[in-house]
């Protein structure tokens, strides 16, 4: 039985508190909480996020220990001021942090050191031990999800399939009448596209662990990037030229479609490991476009902006790589 991630992270997380709670009873650490929230909060996610988290986490605390020390040493040592720069940190810290957990990270450590100054003191001994224990946590966190139960990334069942779901769009759009659904097909590309790009800089530090070498990885991916936006154009083009193309223009457009799926099929087998024939020159459809275009250019002028940007988009890519 394969076991959930959800369950996982669990696992881990009990495992590096484990770990942070022996470590911080068998040294007699003062301050060894700092240890146990740093590890169960970095073992929450893959293990290429824990390792991206991780050095965030480590390097923003850093800086921003050093900047509310400083400010801290320069302003005059009133309660009330403290007060307010210690609310202020609160207030950017929820705000920031599901946003963005690198500046989120800064003004958390802010806060504590204003927390600190406000219910007793801060010391440099205290921002030494703050980056000392979070480095601590981020360790552990990291050799936890290395060793234990790790959840990582399978890159290549990422593309793979990303790759199949490009085929399937212009697979849809050249052989259904439903004049939708090559919008879906690209609302799903685009979205899907972004979330692997979101995800990209985690899996960059899954790579090792991988096939792919981290510069085939950043290739790939750029490589996607065209792919995505020479399918998403050539279905929009399609679309909006349906009603202009003669009997040669189809069998060239349906060349150009043949093309692209052959390329992505070679590709696919690539990424597998398998046996696979060479990757064809892209079809430049820009004179469709062009003659399209200057026979209706009312037409065009009056498409929503989405729909547009697809189509110049389309005719820079088509004649510029070769997918």
């Amino acid at each position: 039985m394969q076991i959930r991630n959800t369950t996982k992270m669990a696992f881990q997380a009990a495992m590096a508190i484990s770990i942070a709670e022996v470590i911080n009873w068998y040294f007699q650490m003062e301050r060894g909480y700092w240890i146990i929230l740093t590890a169960m909060a970095l073992t929450t996610q893959t293990w290429g996020e824990s390792i991206k988290r991780s050095i965030e986490r480590v390097s923003m605390t850093i800086l921003g220990g050093l900047c509310g020390t400083g400010l801290y040493f320069l302003l005059p040592a009133n309660d009330t001021l403290i007060l307010v720069l210690l609310l202020t940190f609160v207030f950017f810290t929820v705000y920031i942090l599901p946003i963005n957990h690198l500046l989120g990270v800064f003004t958390l450590t802010g806060f504590v050191v204003f927390l600190f100054a406000l219910l007793s003191d801060w010391t440099l001994f205290l921002l030494r031990e703050r980056i000392l224990d979070t480095v601590l946590g981020a360790l552990i966190a990291i050799f936890v999800g290395c060793i234990f139960l790790p959840v990582r990334t399978n890159i290549i069942d990422i593309f793979i399939g990303y790759l199949e779901k490009m085929n399937a769009a212009l697979t849809l759009t050249f052989t259904s009448q439903q004049q939708s659904s090559p919008v879906i097909s690209n609302q799903n590309l685009y979205a899907d596209f972004q979330t692997i790009r979101k995800q990209a800089i985690a899996i960059r530090y899954e790579v090792l662990f991988h096939r792919l070498s981290r510069q085939e990885f950043n290739s790939l991916l750029m490589h996607m990037a065209f792919s995505t936006q020479y399918v998403a154009g050539l279905t929009e083009a399609y679309r909006w030229l349906a009603c202009y193309l003669t009997s040669e223009d189809k069998v060239h457009l349906e060349t150009a479609v043949k093309t692209t799926q052959h390329n992505l099929a070679v590709l696919i087998k690539h990424l597998k490991r398998q046996k696979h024939p060479t990757m064809l020159p892209v079809i430049n459809l820009t004179d469709l476009l062009t003659k399209a275009i200057s026979t209706d250019a009312q037409r065009f002028a009056s498409l929503e902006g989405g729909v547009a940007a697809n189509l110049r988009n389309f005719r820079t890519v088509s004649h510029s790589r070769t997918l």
